[in-house]
């Protein structure tokens, strides 16, 4: 049974790769009338695989309770109840006109930040595929279940508080104006992705002397 997790672990990964190649990055943002379908395809995107993640967890949880492990099964319950619940959350949130929506000037250091939040979500799932094949593995080892359970859970939780900083500098994109205040991940050429621009057209940036110029919107 754990060799089965530990596979869905490994093939979540790869699939968690797909995902963050798949997410709409800088490009996907610039538009301020895309932004919206932008957020809403990661926030989908990212429910989506953790709808699997609870899906190999109640697995998890099924053989625990066939391995006698009946006095755990309130801590498993409830790791699966919060990632429901995150899941719900993620998938249904909703944000005002104000914020990202505005039909405000952007800064290029702000998209560049907003993406770095999105590939750290799909990141992050990649690891709570991890604790849930550890704790499989726990399960058929009948050892460390305890631990392997709290981990997952913190996981979780990190996950949440991840995506809760996400909405704020949704709402608050000056907030990335911080450096600081996005986490670290390799994002590759944040102009990769931006759309082609025809000679006569516009160009998708306008772009102070800056590094940080606003984007138009």
């Amino acid at each position: 049974m754990a060799d089965n997790f530990v596979e869905f672990a490994k093939g979540q990964m790869g699939a968690v790769e797909k995902l963050i190649k798949g997410l709409p990055g800088i490009g996907g943002y610039i538009d301020k009338d895309l932004r919206r379908d932008a957020d809403k395809r990661v926030r989908e995107a990212i429910a989506a695989s953790l709808a699997q993640s609870q899906t190999a967890l109640l697995g998890v949880q099924t053989a625990l309770l066939k391995g006698g492990g009946l006095a755990l099964m309130d801590d498993v319950n409830t790791a699966i109840v919060n990632l429901q619940a995150l899941t719900d959350r993620i998938k249904t949130a909703s944000y005002g006109y104000a914020g990202l929506f505005d039909p405000v000037r952007i800064k290029e250091q702000q998209l560049d930040a907003l993406v770095r939040f999105d590939k750290a979500l799909a990141q992050q799932v990649g690891v709570v595929n991890e604790k849930i094949a550890a704790l499989a593995q726990s399960v058929k080892n009948k050892t460390g279940i305890d631990a392997a359970i709290e981990q997952l859970s913190q996981t979780v939780n990190e996950l949440n508080a991840l995506f809760s900083k996400r909405s704020e500098v949704v709402d608050q994109p000056d907030l990335l104006d911080d450096p600081s205040y996005a986490p670290r991940v390799d994002i590759g050429d944040p102009l990769a992705d931006a759309p082609p621009v025809d000679a006569g057209d516009a160009a998708p940036y306008t772009q102070s002397a800056d590094a940080g110029g606003p984007v138009s919107s």
